[in-house]
């Protein structure tokens, strides 16, 4: 057999050598750049999916729409919990309950500075509702229109 195998090789000429070198190397050349166009395509639906707005407003929706669930402790935080000098439900309930006692205030500029009673730190205060902030969002137009811009930035600057 191994006659057999040694005299089929001493036939082949140097040619017969090259023409099969070559087309196992195209046949490898074929499948690499078949793989990479594979790859290139995956990474193209994956930036599909990043630059889809209708899908980021699915999700959205999804974690407005989702019930929020309440804290639960585990028996070692609940355990602390009734341990501690305080508790976190007093902590938030005190809140905005004292005052730092003030002898005088300047205005300088824009700045305010208040000097501390040093012999009467804090005070009970009553409590105020906090301020309220208007807040002023864009219409949904506008903020497509700021979302393409900066797109077409991104795409100016690759």
């Amino acid at each position: 057999m191994f006659n057999d195998i040694l005299l089929f090789l001493k036939s082949v000429t140097f040619i017969d050598y090259v023409f099969f070198f070559t087309v196992v190397f195209l046949i490898v050349l074929v499948v690499s750049l078949i793989y990479f166009i594979k790859i290139n395509e995956e990474v193209i639906e994956s930036d599909e999916k990043l630059n889809d707005p209708d899908n980021l407003r699915a999700i959205a929706s999804s974690i407005k729409n989702e019930p929020k669930e309440p804290i639960t402790f585990t028996s070692y935080e609940q355990e602390q919990e009734e341990k501690a000098i305080i508790s976190y439900d007093e902590l938030l309930s005190n809140t905005g309950e004292f005052q730092l006692n003030y002898v005088d205030e300047e205005q300088k500029g824009d700045l305010s500075v208040k000097k501390i009673d040093l012999n009467n730190l804090i005070n009970g205060a009553v409590k105020t509702d906090p301020p309220k902030i208007e807040v002023h969002l864009i219409s949904l137009k506008r903020e497509e229109e700021f979302l393409q811009a900066l797109k077409e930035l991104q795409r100016s600057l690759n």
